[in-house]
This record gives structure tokens, sequence and C-alpha cells, in this order.
């Protein structure tokens, strides 16, 4: 069960705040690339455990809801978590598609929840991620695969600890950073941005997760 804080003598509960971010965070992203028509933003953190995979599958269903077609993708090929957070399970995924040739067809499915919203998960676990990520078989998918949809949301491992978030970062129209209070160091953020920075990355804002909510402002989407 949620928890539930109290302010101002009214009832507000950790979920009601976090989708109330999410639809915020939504609203900036459709009016950081307001000139295009299929907008393609990945998410990442500095480091794991700060909540970005949440984030991801939140803010792809706040979309789809908002009447929009979306695709929700899962580049965490080291450790994919967007099957379970999402509660959508598939055996076959991106991996199978650009290294097995399966058809994508094929390892595209559908939410669950949302009737708008399809999901393509990682699928099997490769030795070579970030070479997988830097093809041109990859870069290729990405062109195509966009024109099928208004957005795209790409979760990627962690840019501070892995360079495969930085290299899809060169194929999308914006980069969203999840972080984490009380977890992600200033060290550690710096480190993230040089990372995105170095290869040109477009860092259209920053979700802080894991807030201790003092009030109700403190908490969500902020632009760089």
């Amino acid at each position: 069960m949620a928890r539930i804080k109290r302010k101002k003598n009214r009832y507000i509960s950790d979920q009601t705040i976090l989708e109330e971010s999410i639809r915020t965070l939504r609203t900036n992203l459709s009016f950081s690339s307001v000139d295009k028509e299929n907008k393609v933003f990945l998410v990442t953190s500095s480091k794991p455990e700060e909540g970005k995979s949440t984030i991801s599958v939140g803010l792809a269903r706040s979309i789809a809801l908002n009447g929009e077609k979306v695709l929700l993708i899962d580049c965490d090929f080291r450790n994919p978590s967007i099957s379970k957070i999402s509660k959508n399970y598939h055996k076959e995924g991106l991996v199978d598609y650009l290294v097995n040739g399966v058809e994508l067809r094929d390892v595209k499915i559908k939410d669950d929840m949302v009737s708008n919203l399809e999901l393509i998960l990682a699928g099997i676990k490769p030795p070579n991620p970030s070479e997988i990520l830097g093809s041109k078989k990859f870069k290729t998918f990405i062109d195509g695969i966009k024109k099928h949809y208004s957005y795209v949301i790409i979760d990627t491992p962690p840019v501070g600890v892995l360079t495969d978030a930085a290299i899809v970062s060169t194929m999308v129209d914006g980069v969203v950073m999840v972080v984490s209070q009380n977890k992600t160091t200033d060290s550690e953020l710096d480190l993230a941005m040089k990372n995105l920075k170095n290869v040109g990355a477009n860092i259209v804002g920053f979700v802080f997760n894991k807030v201790d909510i003092k009030n109700i402002e403190s908490y969500g989407y902020g632009k760089e």
C-alpha cells in the first residue's frame, strides 16, 4: 500500500505524486520537440537502482493514455527490467531481432494495461551489448521504427557506469536523466553528464526520484 502524507489537511499518496510528476514530464517532453512528428527519448541514470526503468514504464503509459501511439523499448541488455515492472512477458525481444534474425513483428507486444502502448523487451542476454547498440543495424532499426509511433521511449543502462546509453543518446531527440535523492552523489552525476555531453547528447531534463517529500512542489521534473 502506498504511503500517505498529510499536507494542509489533505492526504496525498506517494503514488498520486509520482503520477502527477510523470504527467508533468510528459507535458515538458511534448514541448521540448514540438516541431517533430515522431519523438524519441532515452531514459537513463548515473548508476543502478535510481528508478529509471519505473519512470520509463510510467512515462510510456502516461503518454499512451493521452491518446498517442507509443513504443517502449528495453535497451538495458545487461539488466533488463521493463518486463518485470510492466508485467508484460515475451520470450523474444530486441536482441533476438538484431542478432538472431527474428522478425520484428514477432518481438513487438501489446501492453496489458494501455491499448496505445507497444513494447519491445530486451530478449536474450548478449555478450556484447555495446557493440550491438552501436551497430548499423540498430541505428537503422531506430530510424525505421520511429516512423510508426508518435513517441518512442528507450530504457538504457546507467550512463555513469557503462557506455551503452551514451551510444544510443546520439540517435534520439533527447535524454531524460533520473536522479535519486540521497543516492546519487554530485561526482556521479557530473560523470554521467560529462559522458553524455562528450557525445553531443541533448539532455532535455531531470526526474528527481525517491524524494523525501516535504511538499508537493519539491518533487518531479526539472529542465537543465
